[in-house]
């Protein structure tokens, strides 16, 4: 009897000792992966604040300048002398130098890559920083298939934008803010203001938290990135193409957080969001690799199975012999009767 206790605690002791490590596994995996999306959904939401509030900054930026009296009586005089004078009179570049360290003061203080004057009719008057476009018509010139053109006739009904595009003259790409000018009721032209990608790339590339495959990007609604990838030694802003369940769910509207495979085809814990501004149709993604957030947990996961093979040899081996002696005993115990009765 003594025997039947001691295996049947044993069994219970290997069952014990074999499902509480793992039950309290599966509860360790679950507060790792939770907290790891936790942390991707912050960084997601903090960076789309950050993001929106520097694109509704430009939109604000180029609107107010748009209003500003001081910029109308600019568009009017300029305009004037441009189209009696031409650019290179004595008479509009004295009218140009008065306009001209308000706006080089616009450009230097909030970071712009230049700003441009059109008049209603597509001649470019004015240009803060270099002679980009300026004389150039806009409507039938040689840039009126260029991003500023189309700016420019965005701009002429309501603000604006024109997506980024590679912008040789200062090797970066850049963007544009265009607004109408008006004057009383009079239509005067449009105010362009361009931004350098630089201000974007910064927010993007502060991976603080997200360890050594963590990242941040942006994709366009043509699929391909607003963003440069951690993991391509070249530039893919523009030039890698992305269509994951993330960004298909994004674009769909959907604010969410799974384990997805990435734009490299590799498992990753993504956390998405469209941008939900009214001139930008972008997904906004956060993202590492399964492999690195979940390397704690194949750690733990790596040792209990060997703690569980020993504990199994052991107690296994232990209830085998324990099995053997009862055995043992029970026929010894049976032999003896009969023994008895032959002598």
């Amino acid at each position: 009897m003594g025997k039947k206790i001691t295996l049947a605690i044993s069994i219970a002791l290997l069952t014990f000792f074999l499902i509480v490590p793992f039950l309290s596994y599966n509860s360790y995996k679950r507060a790792v992966k939770d907290g790891f999306f936790n942390h991707l959904v912050t960084t997601r939401d903090l960076l789309k604040l950050q993001i929106w509030n520097y694109f509704n900054e430009r939109y604000g930026d180029i609107d107010v300048l748009s209003r500003n009296p001081v910029i109308a009586k600019g568009f009017t005089r300029l305009s004037g002398a441009f189209h009696a004078y031409g650019l290179e009179n004595q008479q509009f570049q004295k009218i140009k130098s008065i306009y001209q360290p308000l706006m080089e003061y616009y450009v230097s203080a909030y970071g712009y890559a230049n700003i441009f004057f059109v008049d209603k009719d597509g001649s470019v008057i004015f240009s803060a920083l270099r002679e980009d476009f300026s004389g150039t018509d806009l409507f039938v010139g040689e840039f009126k298939e260029h991003r500023i053109a189309n700016m420019f006739k965005i701009a002429l009904e309501d603000v604006g934008f024109e997506d980024y595009y590679w912008n040789e003259k200062i090797n970066d790409f850049t963007a544009y803010f265009g607004a109408p000018v008006f004057e009383a009721e009079s239509l005067l032209g449009v105010i362009v203001i361009e931004i350098p990608f630089s201000h974007l790339d910064t927010m993007l590339t502060q991976r603080a938290g997200l360890g050594q495959t963590g990242e941040m990007y942006l994709v366009g609604e043509d699929g391909f990135m607003r963003s440069n990838s951690r993991f391509s030694v070249t530039p893919t802003m523009l030039q890698k193409e992305v269509n994951t369940e993330a960004t298909r769910e994004a674009f769909e509207g959907y604010v969410g957080k799974k384990v997805i495979h990435d734009y490299r085809g590799i498992p990753v814990l993504s956390a998405y969001t469209p941008l939900n501004l009214n001139f930008i149709n972008w997904a906004l993604l956060v993202e590492i690799d399964e492999a690195e957030a979940f390397a704690t947990i194949h750690d733990v996961e790596s040792k209990l199975t060997i703690i569980a093979s020993i504990m199994c040899v052991i107690l296994g081996g232990y209830i085998y012999f324990t099995y053997r002696a009862y055995k043992k005993e029970e026929d010894e115990n049976i032999l003896e009767p009969e023994e008895q009765a032959v002598s």
